[in-house]
């Protein structure tokens, strides 16, 4: 049988390496005999304990990776520890900000609840729809209905999952986007600027115009970078392309994205609209165009929304939430729980070839239309491939915000914690933060 690996990045807070630390576990029976399984039949339930070798994700920004480690080598770090077999099946509840029917966000951590809902040892409830300000009491539910780990999936959550956190310390807690933890509170994300980065070389492939519209949520750091990474992409080709940016205050209002798509379109003359909004209301908005002989593109966002705009679909950022939880949820029923800050970026959360990450992992791209030019397809699967082995990082300095202040001197690349808390606009985009 093959050993199973875990594989996490090599770090912010230094220049990415070109190598991936892996982190091998091994998997005792429950007669204490050494075999080696396969990942699935570990996540599966077919033994009784797991040995720990190492974690995977980052805490506090901070990689778990030996600092000695040179370039081009891939070390393997083994540390062996017993756990007991776990007693009983384990439950979960998932607790959504938005209807599971919103093929966007929410429908995309459903998605991955159905996908570890299979396993033998696990049962899965949820919640939809519910709004940050009333989320304490969703989870006191599911606390009352036995949940023995609550998932919370919006960014707004944060404060009340840790309260919760508080309120029931023999219950483990996950809150998605954050970035407070606690002795049973633990955070996760599957982060989406490096695919945001080749959105904007896409787009920079089609306008005409060389304006381009992005319709955002909330503004908040995760929306910001989102932004600066889709306009530092289109301006690595075309340094002459600008974005417009509408605020929703909302992660999910079809009718207002409707209406900013249509006036970033009509107003400011943008022929590519990215955007961070659960539905796939923009795409649609940019397939009525194309029906009407205006090209105007879009992409999929959280999920693969190309049946919605087969025409103006680019590509996209799509996420398996499946695989996170999955990892999560193995290290629970394992009883080997720890309050870990996992940031998936391109290749986390992927499967491993010699130690080199051969797969996307946890986040990847939507299909990529060939209406962009194969020059550019190319460097989109360039930069894929280099993002992918940690040699190429979209925020990279020299990088001016668009007041003109240099934020990144030339080389300088962006640790953790300034991405995590990115307030500022890079050059290129027009529009102001409110």
């Amino acid at each position: 049988m093959m050993d199973t690996f875990l594989s996490i990045s090599a770090g912010f807070n230094k220049p990415y390496e070109p190598i991936d630390v892996i982190y091998q576990t091994r998997i005792l029976n429950m007669s204490q005999q050494e075999s080696k399984v396969s990942r699935r039949q570990f996540i599966g339930g077919t033994v009784g304990g797991l040995v720990v070798g190492g974690l995977a994700g980052y805490a506090a920004g901070v990689s778990t990776a030996p600092p000695a480690v040179a370039p081009g080598v891939t070390a393997t770090v083994t540390e062996t520890a017993t756990v007991p077999a776990p007693a009983k099946k384990i439950k979960a509840g998932f607790v959504y900000v938005g209807p599971v029917g919103d093929f966007g966000w929410s429908y995309g951590h459903d998605r991955g609840r159905k996908y570890v809902a299979r396993l033998p040892w696990l049962d899965t409830f949820y919640a939809e729809a519910i709004p940050e300000p009333e989320v304490g009491g969703a989870i006191d539910r599911m606390v009352a209905e036995g949940a023995d780990v609550v998932f919370t999936t919006s960014f707004g959550y944060m404060d009340p999952t840790v309260a919760a956190g508080d309120k029931y310390p023999d219950k483990k807690f996950w809150h998605c986007s954050g970035y407070k933890r606690s002795k049973n509170v633990g955070t996760y994300f599957a982060e989406f600027y490096q695919l945001y980065y080749l959105c904007g070389l896409a787009a920079a492939g089609v306008t005409k115009t060389n304006k381009i519209g992005y319709v955002a949520a909330h503004p908040i750091p995760e929306v910001i970078r989102h932004i600066n990474a889709f306009v530092l992409g289109a301006r690595e080709l075309n340094p002459n392309i600008e974005c417009h940016v509408v605020w929703l205050f909302s992660w999910f209002d079809p009718g207002k994205t409707r209406d900013a798509a249509v006036s970033l379109v009509e107003s400011q003359n943008c022929d590519v609209l990215a955007y961070t909004e659960d539905s796939p209301t923009t795409l649609q908005v940019a397939e009525e165009y194309q029906g009407k002989g205006k090209p105007v593109w879009s992409f999929s966002h959280y999920s693969d929304m190309t049946t919605y705009g087969p025409r103006a679909h680019l590509t996209g950022q799509v996420v398996d939430w499946g695989l996170m939880y999955e990892y999560i949820l193995a290290y629970q029923y394992a009883q080997a729980f720890r309050s870990m800050d996992l940031w998936w970026r391109l290749g986390d959360g992927g499967d491993t070839v010699d130690g080199w990450r051969a797969a996307d992992g946890g986040v990847t791209l939507a299909p990529v239309n060939t209406a962009i030019p194969e020059n550019v397809r190319n460097l989109i699967e360039k930069r894929r491939g280099e993002m992918r082995a940690q040699i190429f990082e979209p925020f990279t300095g020299p990088i001016k915000d668009q007041d003109g202040k240099l934020r990144f001197a030339t080389g300088q690349r962006a640790t953790h914690d300034d991405l995590w808390g990115m307030d500022w606009f890079v050059e290129g985009v027009v529009s102001k933060l409110p």
